[in-house]
């Protein structure tokens, strides 16, 4: 891992610190709705540890081992008991049908490929699964998308490998899911800037 990778996992909190309060709601609506056997791809410094339920068995695949550390950090902090597979979304190291639940928050913007992750979100949810994504997106609009373009490569380098420009939702409807429920939204980060987000399940 390179000084950046470093560098980002140390100052992601602080980043985050400002808006967290404003993705609380959403954390709980992802994380907070799991059960059973729970795999949370791309977990970082913990930000959903409090959230899940007690009685969830909690399994975090994290390739930054420098968030790696952090997040046992706080897990002792929150006292919950998780299991941490350092990989990568791409290539899930579990047999198919292997979890209740998958969940996602504000990661796919930086995998490497967004629709092999989601694939592999599906193939490792058993029957009757869901997973449940929280994620910003590329603007429904003509004049945000071109500001999200235009900004995208700088902000990509400063945030070692954030897109503002994907469209996840259309990445997860076209996964194969038995169904999919999508709510997009505007989230305020300070007037006047706004950032497009959706929150989900998707059902196997």
């Amino acid at each position: 891992m390179c000084f950046r990778d470093r560098l980002f996992a140390a100052c992601y909190d602080a980043l985050n610190w400002g808006v967290e309060g404003r993705v609380a709601t959403y954390r709980r609506y992802t994380a907070g709705q799991t059960w059973g056997d729970v795999l949370e791809i791309g977990g970082g410094t913990g930000a959903n540890l409090p959230y899940y339920p007690p009685d969830v068995r909690l399994t975090v695949v994290e390739p930054n081992p420098h968030m790696v550390m952090r997040l046992r950090r706080k897990a002792q902090r929150v006292r919950r008991e998780i299991n941490v597979v350092s990989g990568v979304g791409e290539e899930l190291a579990f047999a198919e049908a292997s979890f209740n639940c998958v969940v996602t928050t504000l990661v796919l913007c930086m995998v490497e490929d967004l629709e092999r992750v989601v694939s592999e979100a599906r193939r490792v949810l058993m029957p009757g699964g869901s997973f449940f994504f929280y994620e910003h997106v590329v603007s429904p609009r003509c004049a945000g998308r071109k500001w999200q373009d235009r900004l995208n490569p700088a902000w990509n380098f400063i945030t070692t490998g954030c897109n503002l420009n994907r469209d996840i939702a259309g990445a997860i409807n076209n996964a194969g899911f038995r169904s999919v429920d999508v709510t997009a939204f505007d989230l305020s980060i300070g007037m006047p800037i706004t950032i497009p987000n959706i929150v989900g399940i998707a059902a196997s």
